[in-house]
């Protein structure tokens, strides 16, 4: 029998917003339900893993491509230098690679390098996070093995935890057997695993583990009868991309809808050589009715949420005065920037599309038009208000917008996207 440890609940219910509304829309095309009344989504049911709170612990703008399975366990793909960081200023202690990247293998991300795992190991540990590799390059992951090399590290890990593979598939795998193993042999184990829950879960996730040895894996953990392949009640995801977990940062939310933060520079290529057609932005322009109105951009080592802008007391976010006073750290080296940095922080971000104010979508929509993506702007307010308007108002096109192929609508966190 496997070691057991004990995890809390499954996250459940997320704020119905744009992402979902559209999946009304698709399904009622000839209502006017998507603007009328609020209590129509009532009884909608979810369509991918619904959360309490948006991913990415304490910097959801940071980290909104984790996807949690539990709130201890959160999952992703290869990771960035950025995003380890991003990682540890979320809140998150340790992170697990299921997989070893020899030396001779680095990763890139539309231009975006990708460490090896001696890289790897070195910022991760540089940021004060544990440091976990798990598998050795002729493991199989589809496999009890594996299962068990998990549950013999995650008793050891700092928790809460962030676990990666190449694209956020084989580590879900992983992550719910060990969860359905807990669930066999503790009666008192939560959250409860079996094999209905297991491809619900991994469904609503928009993964795929319908194949022969996946499935005989799944039986033998769960000690309950391995599913027809035929069976068409079984769940199975499906959305268009097919393979659209090239670009894991993604949440998937219905059939050719996907949802996002704030993508980087370097996603662009990818969407556009993953098949997607179009971005959607719903975060604020830089002018509204001829007034400043840029929204924040994250910056290493800065508090999000403090205000892009000054008062008569306080100058603008990205000044320095302000710069210091909010750093997340004030003790971290400069080397945590750049080797030449001279400074512990980061002053201006254009891999996200910044500027010397905040965020300029200006900006981004000059580099998705270039990159050959069609971009739309459909602001959103970060409260949402007067959200049954808006969807009124935009519906239509969102719905031919939709009916052109893959989507990927965004915001800062995926909290208005989503």
């Amino acid at each position: 029998m496997m070691q057991i440890i004990k995890v809390t609940r499954l996250p459940v219910a997320v704020s119905c917003s744009l992402a979902l509304m559209i999946w009304i829309c698709n399904n009622d095309v000839n209502s006017d339900s998507c603007g009328a009344n609020k209590s129509d989504s009532k009884d909608i049911p979810s369509v991918f893993p619904s959360r309490l709170v948006p991913p990415g612990l304490n910097e959801p703008t940071k980290a909104w491509w984790v996807k949690e399975v539990t709130p201890l366990l959160h999952v992703a793909g290869r990771l960035s230098e950025r995003q380890i960081k991003y990682a540890a200023e979320a809140g998150f202690k340790s992170i697990l690679s299921l997989f070893p990247y020899p030396d001779d293998c680095p990763g890139d991300c539309g231009g975006e390098y990708l460490p090896v795992t001696t890289e790897e190991k070195k910022m991760v540990e540089s940021t004060g996070l544990q440091f976990v590799p798990l598998l050795e390059p002729l493991d199989e992951w589809s496999s009890v093995e594996a299962v068990e090399k998990f549950t013999s590290v995650i008793s050891l890990m700092d928790k809460p935890a962030l676990l990666h593979c190449d694209r956020g598939y084989t580590i879900v795998f992983v992550v719910l057997l060990y969860l359905a193993n807990q669930t066999r042999y503790d009666p008192n184990f939560e959250p409860r695993i079996h094999t209905k829950e297991f491809y619900e879960i991994s469904a609503s996730m928009g993964l795929d583990f319908l194949s022969r040895i996946p499935v005989e894996v799944v039986s033998e953990i769960t000690g309950e009868p391995a599913i027809n392949l035929k069976d068409e009640t079984v769940p199975r995801p499906d959305y268009d991309p097919e393979e659209w977990l090239d670009f894991w940062y993604a949440h998937p939310v219905y059939y050719n809808w996907f949802l996002a933060g704030q993508i980087y520079r370097s996603h662009l290529e990818p969407l556009k050589d993953f098949g997607y057609k179009t971005v959607i932005n719903v975060r604020s322009g830089v002018l509204h009715n001829s007034e400043p109105n840029q929204e924040e951009v994250n910056l290493l080592n800065i508090k999000s949420k403090t205000g892009t802008y000054g008062n008569g007391l306080n100058p603008g976010r990205q000044f320095v005065e302000r710069l210091e006073e909010t750093r997340i750290n004030p003790q971290l080296s400069t080397l945590y920037i750049s080797p030449t940095s001279g400074v512990n922080y980061e002053q201006r971000n254009m891999h996200e599309f910044g500027d010397d104010v905040g965020y300029n979508e200006t900006l981004e929509r000059i580099a998705v038009e270039k990159s050959g993506l069609a971009y739309y702007h459909f602001p959103l307010h970060e409260n949402l208000d007067d959200f049954y308007t808006y969807m009124a108002e935009n519906r239509d096109k969102l719905l031919e917008v939709g009916r052109k192929g893959p989507v990927l609508i965004h915001c800062d966190s995926g909290y208005r996207s989503g």
